[in-house]
């Protein structure tokens, strides 16, 4: 029997056409010794079966335990050499698992991305397969999690995902910050176009979406620009670990600036947009 090349995540809440889809992409279209870990995090009896039934590894939260600790929880179980953390909105393409891991054949990459269709965030967008494979500025263009490969024993020494961050959103910021902390590379591959439904899960299960972005991105930037322990890699030097701590943080505070600015002309839209109103009803009268 072959060594596992890969260990497949992906993690489920309801949403079972999507997971279909995603586990059906997976099954056709790796062709390296792989294994497919499912973790359902709480979901209905039929798509929780469903997983238990597809999964080489399945498993079955009573609730959501959130993201990062779902993905945790696969990794826990995950015995592959690199690890690929899915989302169930996603339909993966013929050959995507060989074309991602040899990027790592180039011994500085960290983290590997494909393109995908969709995203909240543009940097990874495409609308065909490219040629390139591109290394990401640190600290500048923040790839969205929709898929990462990694290799199992770095996730591992990174300390996995952070879970301080409730159900879903900023832990996937707050990992390529430690890649990159960590003198990593990260790698956007467009040669792989991975079919995304973006938020697909959340716009159904999360009502309140709104508000816990803003929730996890303040602990996001109160972790970033304050002066937080991040963990440091074997291989990385001390010196050159600082130097990136200083970058991230300076990152965070031109992120958080950024935000404050549009959120104070969103304020100055408003309270215009409400002066001009009561103009007009002045004058109608």
């Amino acid at each position: 029997m072959s060594a596992i090349e890969l260990s497949v995540i992906v993690l489920a809440w309801d949403q079972l056409h999507l997971t279909q889809a995603c586990v059906e992409s997976i099954r056709k279209n790796t062709v390296v010794p792989y294994e497919l870990i499912v973790v359902d995090n709480g979901s209905a009896p039929e798509a929780a079966a469903y997983a238990a039934e597809v999964a080489d590894i399945a498993i079955l939260n009573p609730s959501n335990a959130g993201f990062a600790a779902g993905m945790n929880q696969g990794l826990g179980r995950a015995s592959g050499q690199n690890v690929a953390f899915v989302n169930n909105d996603t339909k993966v393409p013929p050959g995507w698992a060989g074309r991602l891991l040899s990027n790592f054949s180039t011994p500085n990459v960290g983290l590997v991305v494909p393109a995908v269709t969709a995203a909240g965030n543009p940097v990874t967008v495409r609308t065909t397969p490219g040629h390139r494979v591109i290394t990401l500025p640190p600290f500048g263009e923040l790839p969205s999690g929709v898929v990462y490969v990694m290799r199992a024993n770095l996730i591992r020494e990174l300390g996995g995902w952070n879970e301080t961050y409730p159900v879903a959103s900023a832990e996937d910021l707050d990992l390529i910050f430690t890649v990159w902390t960590n003198d990593l590379d990260i790698v956007l591959d467009e040669r792989v176009l991975v079919e995304h439904v973006s938020r697909g899960t959340v716009k159904v299960k999360l009502p309140d979406r709104e508000q816990l972005y803003r929730d996890n991105l303040n602990r996001f930037l109160d972790r970033w620009t304050g002066n937080d322990e991040i963990v440091r890699i074997a291989d990385c030097a001390p010196t050159a670990h600082a130097h990136n701590r200083k970058a991230g943080r300076a990152a965070a505070l031109w992120l958080q600036r950024l935000i404050d600015e549009r959120a104070t002309s969103r304020q100055l839209r408003s309270e215009l947009a409400e002066l001009t109103l009561a103009k007009k009803g002045r004058f109608r009268r």
